[in-house]
C-alpha cells in the first residue's frame, strides 16, 4: 500500500471524502476559509499607539481596507494501530517547518519571532508561498494522534491565495497524507458554535450552510454516527441549524474530538475541538492592598470580589491572595464559592485552574519586531506561541489555553491569531478609544458616542475563532495619563458594552482592572465614579451569571424582529429550546463628560422565533432576578410589551416550561443577597 494518501475534496456517501487510505494517516476532509469582512465597522479602526509623520501628524499602522486572509483546515484520522506524531506540513511542496523560520536577532516579549521572511529558502520557494497566500503560522491539534483518533492541521495565510487550489501535505514520521484544497470557490458549510454540558456528555452544535435551504442529514463525532442520539432543529429561514446529542459516555476533559454535520447536497461542516466546559466566567484583573495584615488584605479582596459577583481571578492578583488560595482553607473556599483562577504558566500544584495564559497582546509586541517591514510584522509571534502551546499542553492537557489579542494592526490582528488558542480573547477598551479621540483625534469622536467598538471587535473575533469560545475583556479604569486623561466608564456605558459583547458572541467576560494605582486607576478606587462603576459591574454580574447556562451554550443568529428604529435588538440561540433577546436603547450618547440617556417609553417589539421553537413562556432576566413580561403570540410571531426601557434589557423565549423556575432558584441561591447589598 502506498505511504501517501491523496484526497480530492468531495463526497462519498454521507460523510465521506474520496481518499486512498494510508497505513498511518487518512484525510477526512479539507477546507479553505476566507476571513469574513465587516466593512460596517471600518470607521472604528484607528491605531491607539499612533505612528506619527515627520510633521507630528498621526498615521495608521496599515490600511484598513487590506484584502482578507484565510485559514486552511485539514482533518485527518490515524488509521494505524499505533500513535503517530505530526511533525511537518508542506504547502505547495515547501516545508513550513523551514519556511516559517525563527529569528535569533532579538527576543520580543520573551520569544524569538518567526516569519517566512526570515527563511533561508531559495527565492523561488518563498515566491511560491507568497503566491499561495504567505503562511504566517501552522499547527496540528493534537500533534500526537492516538490510533483511531483525529487531528486538525491549521495553516494561517496572510492573504487570499492566488491559485484556484493549494496542495497540502501532512507529514507524521514516515507517514504522509496529501490533499488538494480548493480556494476562492463557493463558501463551505461551517460549524459556528459548539458547547458541551458541564458533565461533558452532551453536545450542542450550531452549523451554517451558505445555502440556508439545504437540509442537514446527520451528525457524527470521531467517526461515530450520532444520528440515533441526536435532535436536529432546522428552519430554512434562519440559516443556522442546531444539532444536539447525548453522548454514549463522558468525554475526558481536554481530549480532542472531531465533529461533523452532513447536508443533503453532500457537503459537510467539520470542526475539531477539545472537551472543556464550565460556568459562565465573570472575571476581574488586578488587585488591591487594603488591610493592616496579610490575612486582612486577603479577606478584603476576596470579599469584594464575591460581593460584586466575580467568579474568576484573571491575572495580576497579589501573591498573598494566590498563596492563601493554595492552602487547604483556600481550596475549600474555592470549592464552596466557585471562585477560580487563571495560571500564568503551567502549574500542576494548582487544583482545577480556569485557564493557562499563553500570553498577553502578541499583536502589540509584533510591532516591536523591527527587523521586518511594518506590513509584515503582524503574526511574527504566532509560531513561537504555537510552540509554547504545544509544550504547555504536554504539561497540562486538561486546562484550556487562553490568548488575549490587543488592538494593534486592526482589524487584521483579530483574524490572524483567532484559531491558535482554545479560548480566544480580546480587549476592546471603549474608554481607551474615547480617550484617544477626545484628546488626540477629535474628528474621530463621532464614531465613539456609543460602544459600537465593542460589538465590532466581538463580532469579528467570533467569526474568526468559531467554534472556539470567545472571552471579551472590558475596560474598568480611569486614565490618569498626563496630558491625555479620561474618566471612568459610566454605568450606562458598561451595561451597553456587556450587551454588545454578548450579542457579538462572547461566552465569557472580564474587566481590566481593579487596581487603583498608577496611570490606569482601577475600579477598586474610592473615587465616586469608580465606586458607581464597580457597583454596576457587580449588578451586571448577577444578571449575566443568572443567564450563564444559556449564554455558554448560545450562538448568534438573526431571527426576524420588528422594532422601533431607536431599539437595537440581537438574538442568541440557546440550544433548540430557547432564544435570548438582547435589547439596547440606541438613544444614548457619550462624550468626555459622561453619558446622556433618553429612555424609551412603551417599548415593544415583535419576534418571529425559529419554526422549531414552540414558545411556552417568556420572561426577563435582570439583576433583580427573573421578572414577568407582558407577551402574546399570534401564530409564530411573539409580541413583547417591555414598558420603559432605560439602557438595555435581556429577555428569554423558551419551550422549556421549567427553565424559569430553574433560573429563579439559581438567582435566589447565588445572587439575591449580593444584589441587595449592592443597591444604592
Amino acid at each position: 500500500m502506498s505511504r501517501t494518501a491523496v484526497c480530492a475534496v468531495g463526497v462519498c456517501l454521507l460523510f465521506g471524502v474520496a481518499a486512498d487510505r494510508a497505513a498511518g494517516l487518512e484525510v477526512i476532509g479539507a477546507v479553505s476559509r476566507a476571513d469574513t469582512p465587516f466593512p460596517q465597522f471600518t470607521h472604528l479602526w484607528s491605531e491607539g499607539w499612533a505612528l506619527e509623520s515627520k510633521d507630528g501628524d498621526p498615521l495608521q499602522s496599515t490600511r484598513v481596507d487590506l484584502p482578507p486572509g484565510a485559514y486552511l483546515h485539514v482533518y485527518l484520522r490515524n488509521a494505524s494501530a499505533g500513535r503517530v506524531e505530526v511533525n511537518d506540513v508542506l504547502l505547495e511542496g515547501v516545508n513550513l517547518s523551514k519556511a516559517i523560520a525563527f529569528s535569533h536577532q532579538a527576543k520580543v516579549s520573551g520569544m524569538w519571532p518567526a516569519s517566512l521572511h526570515f527563511s533561508k529558502l531559495p527565492k523561488d520557494q518563498i515566491d511560491r508561498l507568497i503566491e499561495a497566500g504567505e503562511p504566517v503560522w501552522w499547527k496540528a491539534e493534537p500533534w500526537t494522534v492516538p490510533a483511531g483518533g483525529a487531528t486538525e492541521v491549521v495553516v494561517r495565510l496572510r492573504r487570499l491565495p492566488r491559485p484556484a487550489a493549494l496542495q497540502v501535505e501532512v507529514v507524521a514520521g514516515e507517514e504522509r497524507a496529501s490533499v488538494r484544497v480548493p480556494c476562492g470557490g463557493p463558501a463551505a458549510p461551517r460549524v459556528e458554535g459548539l458547547s458541551l454540558s458541564a458533565s461533558l456528555d452532551e453536545v450542542v452544535l450550531y452549523a451554517r450552510h451558505p445555502k440556508r435551504e439545504t437540509r442537514p442529514m446527520g451528525m457524527r463525532m470521531d467517526g461515530r454516527d450520532l444520528m440515533s442520539r441526536s435532535r436536529i432543529a432546522f428552519d430554512p429561514e434562519l440559516g443556522v441549524v442546531v444539532v444536539s446529542a447525548r453522548l454514549e459516555s463522558m468525554l475526558a476533559r481536554g481530549s480532542f474530538h472531531l465533529f461533523e454535520v452532513a447536508y443533503a447536497d453532500g457537503s459537510v461542516a467539520r470542526a475539531g475541538q477539545r472537551a472543556f466546559s464550565g460556568e459562565f466566567v465573570y472575571g476581574m484583573w488586578g488587585y488591591i492592598n487594603k488591610g493592616a495584615t496579610e490575612q486582612e488584605r486577603v479577606d478584603y479582596f476576596l470579599n469584594d470580589m464575591r460581593l460584586h459577583n466575580v467568579n474568576a481571578l484573571m491575572y495580576s492578583i497579589s501573591s498573598e491572595v494566590w498563596k492563601w488560595l493554595e492552602t487547604p482553607e483556600g481550596l475549600e473556599y474555592r470549592r464552596q464559592t466557585g471562585l477560580n483562577l487563571m495560571m500564568s504558566h503551567p502549574d500542576k500544584t494548582l487544583r482545577d485552574p480556569l485557564y493557562v495564559f499563553l500570553t498577553d497582546e502578541p499583536d502589540a509586541h509584533d510591532f516591536e519586531v523591527t527587523q521586518l517591514d511594518l506590513g509584515l510584522r503582524l503574526g511574527a509571534l504566532a509560531q513561537p506561541l504555537v510552540q509554547r502551546s504545544r509544550d504547555w499542553r504536554e504539561e497540562v492537557q486538561d486546562v484550556p489555553q487562553l490568548l488575549n489579542v490587543d488592538n494593534t494592526f486592526k482589524p487584521a490582528n483579530w483574524y490572524v491569531y483567532a484559531q491558535l488558542p482554545d479560548i480566544y480573547c480580546a480587549d476592546p477598551y471603549y474608554q481607551e478609544q474615547q480617550r484617544i479621540a477626545w484628546n488626540q483625534r477629535p474628528a474621530w469622536a463621532a464614531s465613539f458616542v456609543k460602544p459600537t467598538y465593542v460589538f465590532g471587535v466581538a463580532t469579528i473575533c467570533q467569526s474568526a475563532c468559531a467554534p472556539k469560545p470567545l472571552h471579551i475583556i472590558l475596560n474598568s479604569v480611569r486614565h490618569d495619563i498626563p496630558g491625555s486623561p479620561f474618566r471612568f466608564a459610566t454605568p450606562a456605558e458598561k451595561r451597553m458594552e456587556v450587551f454588545y459583547a454578548l450579542a457579538g458572541g462572547a461566552k465569557a467576560l472580564s474587566y481590566w482592572w481593579y487596581t487603583p494605582y498608577g496611570e490606569f486607576h482601577g475600579c477598586g478606587s474610592s473615587d465616586p465614579d469608580g465606586v458607581a462603576l464597580w457597583r454596576e459591574i457587580g449588578l451586571l454580574g448577577a444578571l449575566t451569571r443568572t443567564a450563564g447556562p444559556l449564554i455558554t451554550r448560545s450562538c448568534p443568529a438573526a431571527v426576524t424582529v420588528k422594532a422601533p428604529s431607536h431599539l437595537w435588538v440581537r438574538s442568541l440561540l440557546a440550544g433548540d429550546d430557547s432564544l435570548l433577546l438582547l435589547v439596547v436603547n440606541e438613544g444614548i450618547a457619550s462624550d468626555r463628560q459622561g453619558t446622556v440617556v433618553v429612555p424609551v417609553e412603551k417599548a415593544a417589539l415583535a419576534v418571529t422565533p425559529p419554526a422549531w421553537l414552540k414558545v411556552a413562556t417568556a420572561f426577563e432576566i435582570s439583576e433583580q432576578g427573573i421578572g414577568d413580561l407582558a407577551w402574546r403570540q399570534d401564530g409564530q410571531q411573539v409580541t413583547l410589551d417591555m414598558g420603559r426601557l432605560e439602557v438595555a434589557r435581556m429577555f428569554v423565549l423558551t419551550a422549556d416550561s421549567k427553565l424559569r423556575e430553574t433560573l429563579s432558584r439559581r438567582y435566589a441561591e447565588q445572587f439575591a443577597q449580593t444584589v441587595a447589598r449592592l443597591k444604592p
